[in-house]
């Protein structure tokens, strides 16, 4: 089967144009506070406790390690017996577009891919000492393969692309850092890196997948289900998102959420799509009305991409 790019015209997505561009300033404040509480730590700790304080926290780091790779390992044995795994034989298509991806991202690590019924949230990724697991739930998968070879690579390119992103700037701190989700709730600090880097894993989309609407049309999949995404208006997205801009209840809620609001995502895209790729922006911007245009140039105005030309909305081309 030929391979959906062609490789002497698609050269590498490159991490730096990929990446959000306020990811890597909130990557150094979170970072810069882990330091500093473990520098408290251990001043805490030494003056209180000694040097034997300090076994005790790291042996417990380690069991903590080393059982939830245990279970990485266990689950994977399960999913070979209880999923269907992607290869060329089982899921011919989707093994063509992530052998593709790799190579385009130049992400030459193994990933195995599964696909099955059930899965928290649609999909799911994980990586941990080596092991790195896809999971694809079936029902989203043939939605996908249905619309055609640019949903499934905004969807298979975001997720390669956050295996990517985890070792394409500070590995160990990133690492570091998703492993301390759990304390969030104390870490208000770390939430804001989290949210740029699922900005990130976006632009990755959508860099693989060279296509606005089919990009947007997988962010409005996870909204509202696999079925009723692809009849979502761009124009109903955008005005909600203006609304949420506007509210600032709705901007403080997100202050303790890990992930950006979803139309937030869709906005942040289109305002990528302008910087990166102006023609497919400008289809977008054309298939809008007058008030939809209106939205989105406010919406710009907010946006980090905002300092491209490319990127600001103009008029769509009235015929003859």
């Amino acid at each position: 089967m030929a391979h959906p790019f062609a490789p002497d015209t698609h050269e590498h997505v490159r991490y730096s144009v990929a990446r959000h561009p306020l990811e890597r300033s909130r990557l150094v404040v979170a970072v810069g506070t882990i330091w500093i509480g473990f520098v408290l730590y251990l001043a805490i700790t030494l003056t209180s406790l000694g040097g034997a304080g300090l076994v005790f926290p790291f042996l417990l780091i380690l069991v903590v390690i080393g059982a939830e790779w245990l279970f990485h390992r266990l689950r994977k044995a399960r999913l070979l017996g209880q999923a269907i795994k992607v290869t060329p034989d089982s899921f011919p298509d989707i093994h063509a577009e992530i052998v593709e991806l790799r190579r385009r991202l130049d992400y030459h690590r193994p990933v195995d891919v599964y696909v099955l019924d059930e899965v928290k949230g649609n999909i799911e990724v994980t990586s941990l000492l080596g092991t790195r697991v896809l999971l694809i739930k079936g029902e989203l998968a043939a939605a996908l393969q249905d619309d055609g070879p640019a949903s499934l690579r905004f969807l298979l390119g975001h997720y390669i692309g956050w295996l990517k992103a985890r070792h394409g700037q500070l590995t160990l701190y990133v690492v570091v850092l998703d492993y301390l989700r759990w304390l969030s709730f104390v870490l208000p600090w770390m939430l804001p890196y989290w949210r740029c880097s699922k900005y990130t894993c976006d632009q990755f989309g959508y860099l693989c997948a060279e296509d606005l609407h089919a990009s947007l049309g997988v962010i409005a999949r996870l909204v509202v289900g696999a079925d009723a995404g692809p009849r979502v208006p761009p124009a109903g997205v955008l005005e909600q998102a203006h609304q949420v801009s506007r509210r600032p209840l709705s901007r403080y809620a997100e202050l303790f959420q890990s992930e950006p609001h979803l139309v937030k995502r869709y906005v942040n895209l289109v305002a990528f799509a302008g910087a990166v790729m102006p023609a497919d922006h400008e289809r977008f911007v054309a298939g809008l009305d007058e008030k939809g245009r209106r939205i989105l140039r406010e919406l710009l105005i907010q946006s980090p991409h905002r300092q491209s030309p490319a990127s600001r909305p103009r008029p769509a081309a009235h015929p003859g």
